[in-house]
């Protein structure tokens, strides 16, 4: 073994790593890790100007390459800034691996400046997190960071490194990392036991969300819906997990909702794959489900299933492993009668998609002349003037489900929001991530004003590395995502009117002002019939823009 410094050993674990950007922003406890990584001629680093925007880049760089996304975080203040972002992180399964620059540790016993409980902070949103004592210890905490955060179920890993110990020496030879095999096939007993259910089951609707997405399933899931005749929709749409303009697709419900009661009534059989069973934002004196309803569910991380209610047969698998499986079983035992009640199935929901696509074009074109500008028309310009292998990153919450019924989103790289998280402002920078993830694809960014004000200092790294992202700010000059939250809560009313906290009008944002200042080009509309051609003009370029969309506060 030959001698090293941890800093040297450190950088030459990221580059075995395939690690090729840092997203961070440094303070005196990087000095040391940053002197290193000057030398490294194979990555680069991403500077934010606060920790959201860097762990946001973070999330998107591992949503659209792959591969876990390396962030760089300093002391404790710089932790605890990052935390909303890395909430989303943990909630969604994103591999991320973080390194905190933590003090001297001689130090450490002496109350230092910034310091911190970083790995109590770390162990809030991450799988594991660690802090390391000795220079001889960085090899296999950093690759175990690494093998963990990308071993199902996926997440945040956290590594605190005070920085002597990137100065100490250690005896240092490079081995592969440990590669596992995450293709876990389901109990042959549940396979049963799931062909029993499937074949008495008279009205089946499947739930979907990111564990299709996660695992890669996309096609599988189609296979299934489609051999089985059941509606589909989404639970919390994340990912394309399933073919939006899919005959058996409806959209995107939240299972614990009033309208979802009325939808499950007569369903005998719910199917969820890789979709947690379920989160409930408010409580609700019915039943979630109905009393008499059957309950399969697919999903890699058993902490999952069954974990609000038993589920009848549940399924702890690699969801395309497990379904692929499952599919060869039902070809051979599903006889003609079910092929044909499956088949009847299919004509039946595909009628009520007509029936709702022809519903949503009516509205928007009786939307289409409105001003200030209708979402519905923002979002069916947006769709005529995006080019193929485009990837959409929404942030737009309360305009974020005209998004998702609109624009075609088919493939499961089309589309990023966050998973599960409900923190805001997260868009804006995985946009920045997911561009600098897939280099080849075009990056448009839709975020309300809200969101992008959390996190507007994208704009400077995105001129800074001239990432070309399509920044849409859609300004209603409102949280209108929490008047309709309160609208749940306390009932209806107009959602223009007004009330403290949830006014963004006096002053209005100026984000063109705000983007030039940082050095992205930026225009407004306005003006409704403008709208397409300023699209076809921005989306696609070569350098990163912003287009400030005044939208719609209507009451309704």
């Amino acid at each position: 073994m030959a001698k090293t410094t941890g800093k040297d050993a450190l950088i030459d674990l990221l580059s075995k790593e395939s690690v090729e950007y840092v997203f961070g922003i440094p303070g005196a406890t990087e000095i040391v890790f940053m002197d290193a990584l000057e030398r490294a001629n194979d990555i680069e680093y991403i500077l934010g100007l606060n920790e959201i925007v860097c762990a946001g880049m973070a999330e998107g760089y591992a949503r659209a390459s792959g591969k876990p996304g390396f962030l760089n975080l300093h002391t404790g203040p710089g932790m605890a800034a990052a935390l909303p972002m890395l909430y989303n992180a943990c909630s969604g399964n994103v591999p991320i691996v973080i390194t905190v620059g933590q003090q001297h540790s001689r130090l450490l016993q002496r109350d230092p400046h910034l310091t911190g409980d970083i790995v109590g902070m770390g162990k809030l949103f991450s799988k594991w997190a660690t802090e390391i004592i000795h220079a001889q210890d960085i090899p296999v905490t950093v690759q175990r960071a690494f093998k963990m955060s990308i071993q199902h179920p996926a997440g945040p890993v956290l590594v605190s490194i005070p920085y002597d110990v990137l100065d100490g020496e250690l005896d240092y030879t490079y081995k592969d990392n440990t590669r596992v095999y995450p293709g876990v096939r389901p109990d042959a007993e549940s396979l049963v036991l799931a062909i029993e259910l499937l074949k008495k089951a008279k009205n089946p609707v499947i739930f979907v969300e990111s564990g299709v997405s996660r695992c890669n399933a996309i096609e599988e899931t189609v296979r299934f819906a489609e051999m089985i005749g059941a509606k589909v929709f989404q639970s919390w749409m994340s990912d394309v997990n399933f073919p939006v303009t899919h005959g058996q697709y409806l959209g995107d419900l939240d299972p614990t909702s009033p309208p979802a009661r009325k939808i499950l009534e007569g369903v005998d059989l719910l199917i969820g794959i890789g979709c947690p069973m379920f989160a409930q934002a408010f409580v609700n004196p019915e039943p979630t489900l109905p009393n008499d309803i059957k309950i399969m569910q697919f999903d890699e991380n058993p902490w999952e299933i069954g974990k609000n209610f038993p589920v009848d047969c549940g399924i702890q698998c690699d969801i395309k492993a497990g379904l692929t499986d499952i599919l060869a079983k039902m070809e051979g035992q599903l006889d003609d009668g079910y092929q044909k009640m499956a088949a009847s199935r299919r004509l039946s929901i595909l009628a009520e998609k007509k029936m709702k696509l022809a519903m949503l074009e009516e509205q928007v074109q009786a939307e289409k002349d409105q001003c200030p500008i209708a979402i519905s028309r923002l979002m069916s310009d947006l769709k005529k003037a995006l080019p193929a292998d485009t990837i959409i990153v929404d942030d737009c919450w309360s305009s974020s489900a005209m998004l998702r019924q609109v624009l075609d989103l088919d493939t499961p790289d089309s589309f990023i929001r966050a998973r599960n998280g409900g923190s805001i402002g997260s868009g804006l920078p995985m946009a920045l991530g997911a561009k600098l993830g897939a280099p080849d694809k075009n990056v448009v960014v839709v975020s309300g004003d809200g969101s992008a004000a959390w996190s507007m200092q994208s704009f400077w790294t995105a001129a800074k590395y001239n990432i070309p992202v399509t920044f849409i700010i859609t300004n209603n000059a409102t949280y209108r995502q929490v008047k309709l939250v309160r609208k749940a809560v306390l009932g209806d009313y107009p959602l223009n009117e007004k009330h403290p906290g949830m006014e963004l009008d006096s002053p209005v944002m100026n984000f063109q002002k705000m983007a030039e200042s940082m050095g992205v080009a930026a225009t407004q509309v306005e003006d409704p019939n403008e709208l397409l051609a300023t699209l076809e003009d921005n989306i696609g370029s070569n350098h990163p823009n912003l287009i400030e969309v005044f939208v719609e506060n209507a009451s309704k």
